[in-house]
């Protein structure tokens, strides 16, 4: 009889201890970047939501002004 009572209060007990769900995280993309002057790919991770961001040589490439055409 004690024993069913013992096991009443602890189930009673137990349910009140549920963790709270955790939220998701986000999905991450991750590309492999291969930079001029290095054997070593860089790493670039981003989230989904996130827009990619322009790399270095991306940046430099569009600063640079138009070939003429002519060669020496």
């Amino acid at each position: 009889m004690m024993s069913l009572l013992l096991s009443l209060a602890l189930a009673a007990t137990g349910s009140d201890t549920a963790q709270p769900a955790k939220p998701a995280k986000p999905k991450k993309v991750c590309e492999k970047i291969e930079m001029s002057g290095s054997n070593v790919p860089k790493r670039v991770c981003r989230t989904v939501t996130e827009q990619p961001k322009p790399t270095d040589e991306a940046a430099r490439s569009e600063s640079k002004p138009a070939p003429t055409g002519a060669t020496n």
